[in-house]
Formats: structure tokens, sequence, C-alpha cells
């Protein structure tokens, strides 16, 4: 796998996220993840602070991990894509003058989608987040608190379990291939790109 020249900074919207991406610290010592634990609010607020930091820190690729059961429609789908055509692309700092870039990696309708993947490959639409709660426990115990995360290393925990990151990074990949081939709007997840650009491949 080949190293990381450049820093990189991995921000989620939630402990969901912190939580993963400080599982697999173990397991690619060699990629410099810095996801930052959500210590006050969370969502597009605590986002741009985060991305702020970032910036200000020198890292020159933010990547936002972006569950998108909450921005489907209304006010905060219209928020989430404005905030996403204004933060996206490449950028150039003032003093001194560098260049940094800030990318979204959606989940349809959350990371546990990329969670699922670890097991099966779906289509399924699902309803809502406890929908798909609920199929990713016919495959593993598991539970959306952070008791359950501290208490379980979740990478280590779903291979333990069955499943298989190499798997979920082709089924995430396979989900996006399908949904600019058909234009489905669901069930989808960008968590192939985010390992891409820190140098782990499916294959």
């Amino acid at each position: 796998m080949k190293k990381i020249k450049d820093p990189i900074a991995v921000i989620g919207e939630g402990v969901t996220e912190y939580y993963y991406l400080n599982s697999l610290k173990d397991k690619f010592r060699q990629i410099n993840i810095k996801p930052s634990y959500p210590k006050h609010s969370t969502g597009l607020d605590y986002l741009e602070q985060e991305i702020d930091k970032a910036i200000d820190a020198g890292y020159s690729l933010i990547i936002c991990v972006i569950d998108m059961d909450n921005k489907k429609q209304g006010d905060e789908k219209d928020k989430y894509i404005k905030f996403k055509n204004r933060l996206q692309g490449v950028h150039y700092t003032k003093k001194p003058r560098t260049k940094y870039e800030i990318r979204f990696v959606e989940n349809e309708r959350c990371t546990e989608i990329f969670f699922l993947f670890y097991f099966a490959y779906t289509t399924r639409c699902f309803q809502n987040q406890p929908e798909l709660l609920k199929a990713l426990n016919k495959k593993c115990v598991y539970e959306k608190t952070e008791e359950f995360f501290k208490k379980h290393s979740l990478h280590q925990y779903f291979e333990k379990e069955g499943g298989d990151f190499k798997k979920a990074l082709s089924n995430a990949a396979k989900s996006m291939k399908e949904k600019e081939e058909t234009g489905r709007d669901y069930t989808y997840s960008q968590m192939a790109e985010l390992f891409d650009a820190l140098g782990i491949k499916s294959e």
C-alpha cells in the first residue's frame, strides 16, 4: 500500500465516524487519519468549524464523511447543497499561499450502510435509519450508542463477526457505479473513495 505524502484530515459529523475511523488506525498505520471527536454540537456548523481547524493546521486534503438520511428533502437538503457547493473543491490560503482540497464522502442512509456492506451487498431502499440498523443486526449485534462503540473496536468487531473490509470497499464502489448508471438516490456509500484517497483499495 502506498504511503501518504501529504497530510489528510477525515472529519465525520458524529461519534459513529469518529470511533470507526479510529478503529482502523492499528490496521493501517501508514495512513494519517485525524478525525476530531465531536465534543459539542454536530452537523454542518460543527463540520465547518473542524474544516477551518484543518485548514489552519495545514492539511492538504480534507474529507468530510456525511450521513444523508437527514438531508434528503426540505430545508436541510437545501442547506446541505449550498454548504457543499460553497466548500468542495480546491482552494488557496492567502498568506502563505498554499493549496488544499475539500471533498465530501456521502453515505445513504448513514455510515451504517458501509458497515452492512462488510457482510452483504444490497440495493434495498431503507425508509429510515432504524430500518437499516435492523438489517445490520441480522448480520451482527450492533447498537448505535457511544457505550457500544467504546466496548467494541468497530472494524475489528465486524471482521470478527464474519464481515470483510475488502468486501465492504468493493460493495461500496459497486453501489456508486450503479447509482451513476441508474440514477438511484438511495442505498449507496462513497467510502471506497475515502479509502482510495488514503491509499487503501479493494483490490
